[in-house]
């Protein structure tokens, strides 16, 4: 995966489970739930060939829990920090190759 780095991917994960274990779900079942959203995700944006932000707005309902956790993600900056950690591991690796 160039584009996006596993390890992104896998913190993603890992922070989707620890919310889901601090909402009662059991640790293992949070994994499992967790990286199946990511697939899921993932494979709606392949196969569909639709916009995410498409996907997206098809399944959040006006003041809806989705709305309601966009706002939460948007209001945190989930967006520049992905951004970031991308720009920064592209540094980061520029860096090294000229070493």
């Amino acid at each position: 995966m160039t584009f996006f780095k596993m390890f992104q991917i896998y913190l993603i994960i890992e922070a989707l489970a620890d919310g889901a274990v601090r909402m009662g779900i059991p640790r293992d079942l949070a994994y499992r739930l967790a990286a199946q959203t990511v697939i899921g995700a993932g494979t709606m944006v392949l196969n569909t060939q639709d916009h995410p932000g498409k996907l997206k707005d098809d399944v959040m309902s006006p003041s809806g829990t989705t709305a309601e956790g966009v706002y939460h993600l948007e209001k945190a900056g989930i967006r520049a920090a992905i951004n970031g950690a991308l720009e920064a591991a592209t540094e980061k690796s520029k860096d090294l190759s000229s070493v």
